[in-house]
Formats: C-alpha cells, structure tokens, sequence
C-alpha cells in the first residue's frame, strides 16, 4: 500500500510489519510514524486495537516520532507492529472508570509561531514542546496543543481556528472505551490505541448532527503520574463538582 507526496519533498520508505503482512508507505522525514500509521494500515488493524511499536532491534517505538529521526538511529523504518484486539468479549461484564477530567485542548491554527508567541508571552503560558508536529503550552495542570491547520494531517480538521480535539484522562483506557461503546450516541473509534511516552491514547469522534467532534481518552502510565508541586495551583482553583454551578443555581429553586 503506498501514498504520494510532492515532488519536491524527499521521502523515506516506511514498512510496518503486522505478523506476515508488509504495509509501506512513502514519508517525509519531518513527519511523523502516526501519520505513516494512518496512510498505510488497513482500518481493521487501525480501529480498536492496542498497537506497540518495534524499531528493527527491538527497541520500542512510539508513534509520535519523526521518521527521519528512526532512520538515522536504525539505518531504515521498518516498523514490527504488535497488535491486539481491545474489543471487549460478548460476555464481557462493564466495569468501572473514573474520568480525571479536562487534560488538555488541541486547536489549529493558521499562524503556529503566531499562537505560539502569544500564549506564552501575553498568558505565560511555558512552552514544553515546539517542533515541525506541534507545539505544546502549559501552565501546569493543563496544556494547549497547537497543531498546523493544513490538510493532509490525520485526525484533522485543516480549517484553522477550529477545535482539534479534547483530551481527557481516566484511570482504565479499555473499561473507558467498552463504557463509550455500550451508552455513546453518535461515537465512532477512528483510530487505535496508541503507545506514547508517558500515556496510551485512544482517539474517538462524536458526530452532534452537523458537527464532528474528535476526543482523545488517555491513559497515563504509572510511572509517569503524579504533579510535581500541587500546591502551587490547587488551592486557587474552583471545584465545580461540588454542586450546581453559579448565582442562578444558587437561588433556584
């Protein structure tokens, strides 16, 4: 299986190994294994499964790489992928998860380095990450994803000031999606379930008549959880699942 790219742009061959079958696509070297993953996999390995990804010596992937960065460690990206089904069994019995909530918001934009300036200048925001796939703003506890608005990206809407995608952490991924499943109105699982460093994620839409939304549900891994300094912001911030919300409910009756 193979996609094009402009003439003008070099390109690196980018094979996927799933079992016996050999998926490949060409790839610019700036971009990233994910997008490789949506141009050259089959829709039935890339929905509702767990994927782990191996460089040729067995070393472990992830997805959000840049494919010139795995050639010049591995001399070449052929990808060994590991894929299990996280379909839940027909027998299976629900079982609970706890939503953490609101993790982060991804927009796209026309002008990133514009965006970028802003939020970090006028807002303070600190800037964790600001490369050719994204830049990525912080103020802690939350975190803005700046993604281009361009075609071409997977999982995207080019148009830019458009909402990108919604990012939420729970503490069970698959009991999250199995919930999602069984009581979702209008979802549909458009991507796998990826590893990356700190987090698994799992990307779904949610169509609302017109509107097609995209959230992301992660998972973080345990070694990687926990805030730093707490404090620092925790006692300054409202609780809004303490009860009803503002004035109005406040006096209703």
């Amino acid at each position: 299986m193979a996609s094009s790219l402009p003439a003008e742009e070099s390109s690196v061959p980018v094979v996927f190994l799933v079992g016996a079958a050999r998926y490949e696509t060409p790839m610019g070297p700036r971009q990233i294994i994910h997008e490789a993953l949506d141009r050259a996999l089959p829709a039935a390995i890339r929905t509702n499964h767990r994927l782990i990804l191996r460089a040729p010596n067995g070393d472990e992937l992830f997805a959000d790489a840049f494919v010139g960065d795995v050639q010049r460690a591995y001399g070449r990206v052929e990808i060994t992928v590991e894929a299990t089904s996280i379909d839940p069994p027909a027998d299976a019995e629900p079982r609970p998860f706890t939503n953490f909530g609101f993790d982060h918001l991804a927009i796209a934009v026309a002008d990133r380095a514009g965006a970028r300036d802003f939020f970090h200048h006028a807002l303070r925001m600190q800037i964790v990450r600001d490369d050719e796939h994204q830049t990525v703003l912080t103020t802690g506890h939350t975190a803005l994803f700046l993604f281009d608005a361009r075609p071409g990206i997977p999982l995207s809407d080019p148009a830019p000031s458009k909402w990108h995608h919604l990012g939420f952490v729970v503490d069970d991924l698959e009991a999250a999606l199995w919930h999602i499943q069984r009581y979702g109105q209008g979802v549909s699982s458009d991507f796998t379930l990826l590893e990356r460093d700190e987090r698994w994620s799992l990307y779904l839409h949610y169509q609302n008549g017109p509107v097609r939304l995209m959230i992301q549900i992660s998972e973080i891994k345990p070694e990687a959880r926990g805030l730093r300094e707490p404090r620092r912001f925790a006692d300054h911030l409202y609780d809004y699942s303490r009860g009803p919300y503002g004035a109005a409910a406040k006096y209703s009756t």
